[in-house]
């Protein structure tokens, strides 16, 4: 396994060749499944573009019973190449259809992984308004990990509390469903110390490696498209 590098594949598939115990954090946001909220009303035809995640080439576009599964396997094979001390940060939101909340903590509690805690990710605002509930304006960080203690954590970045106020990215490098940076800063600053290795699985356009990469950790890298890679590459190399 070689460390510092973007890899194109099935981020589970990879992962499985990796070693047990070989990664100390784990920054990610999987794709959300959300293609049920594709509508094409055209009364409401601009609330639905603004909402709309489009990826390179994933379709984003599984029942729930398989996107679950595909999760919880996907969990488990980052919780195995996890070292002891590491920690799983992985981000998503509840999803909601038919009048009715589908929760990431349903299938969570289904894997190997140890839930330690849930930071809420405050994004300042909403992409659109739909009067019909209390609209959220919020997704969830879950940590997870393989061990419920003794696992590196720098207490400094407690300062940052259970709730995290940072306005999302703005359709930036292509893609309109990148988490920003100060988000995976937050993240390697808690549960890293230099040199560590840091893996995003789900890697898009590569905001996790490069902020490894400016904090002076080590990372990998992994995204099914080729666009998105070359993308992260490119970050990686700017001055």
């Amino acid at each position: 396994m070689e460390k510092n590098k973007i890899l194109l594949g099935n981020c589970l598939e990879i992962m499985k060749t990796f070693p047990d115990d070989c990664i100390d954090l784990i920054v990610t946001s999987p794709n959300y499944n959300n293609w049920r909220n594709r509508r094409t009303q055209a009364k409401r035809q601009e609330y639905w573009k603004r909402t709309n995640i489009v990826y390179d080439v994933c379709e984003d576009k599984q029942n729930d019973i398989d996107y679950e599964k595909e999760q919880i396997g996907t969990i488990n094979e980052m919780v195995r190449i996890l070292k002891p001390t590491g920690t799983i940060c992985y981000n998503h939101k509840d999803r909601i259809f038919n009048f009715q909340v589908k929760s990431p903590i349903e299938w969570i509690i289904k894997s190997n992984a140890i839930y330690r805690q849930r930071i809420t990710w405050d994004r300042c605002g909403m992409q659109a308004y739909n009067p019909v509930r209390f609209y959220r304006v919020d997704e969830d960080i879950y940590i997870l990990g393989n061990n419920a203690k003794e696992f590196t954590w720098n207490k400094e970045a407690a300062k940052y509390l259970s709730v995290w106020r940072i306005p999302p990215n703005r359709n930036i490098y292509g893609h309109n469903a990148t988490f920003p940076e100060e988000i995976v800063k937050r993240c390697i600053e808690a549960f890293t110390n230099e040199n560590d290795l840091v893996l995003d699985p789900y890697n898009g356009t590569g905001t996790t490696t490069k902020v490894a990469k400016d904090m002076n950790r080590n990372y990998i890298g992994i995204d099914i498209s080729q666009k998105y890679n070359e993308i992260a590459e490119n970050r990686l190399s700017a001055k």
